[in-house]
């Protein structure tokens, strides 16, 4: 499973997205979670399977939907409380939930 969290540059993403594959880890999951820019995403939005948007880029959730949805891929914010905490656990769970919701691909 990939998935990708987003924001404008890649910057704070990056962070999150370290201690979110720190927590897969922990728990022994195959997980991939990139970072990455939203404009980036649209070029490559085949290659995963859930993304989650950073809150200051909650305004570009409908564009990333539409990206997003050719592939069936499931979008959402992520929780702001463990955006603001930077909390890997909280938002691993967040990824795993997603993924139920995410179409099967041929």
């Amino acid at each position: 499973m990939k998935a990708i969290i987003l924001c404008s540059w890649g910057a704070t993403s990056s962070s999150l997205a370290k201690n979110v594959m720190d927590e897969a880890k922990k728990r022994k999951l195959d997980i991939t979670v990139d970072a990455g820019g939203t404009s980036e995403f649209k070029k490559k939005a085949e290659d995963y399977t859930v993304a989650l948007l950073e809150p200051q880029v909650r305004h570009l959730k409908k564009e990333i939907e539409e990206a997003a949805g050719k592939y069936g891929i499931p979008v959402e914010l992520v929780d702001m409380k463990a955006f603001g905490m930077m909390d890997g656990s909280k938002v691993l769970d967040q990824i795993l939930e997603l993924t139920k919701k995410a179409q099967p691909r041929g």
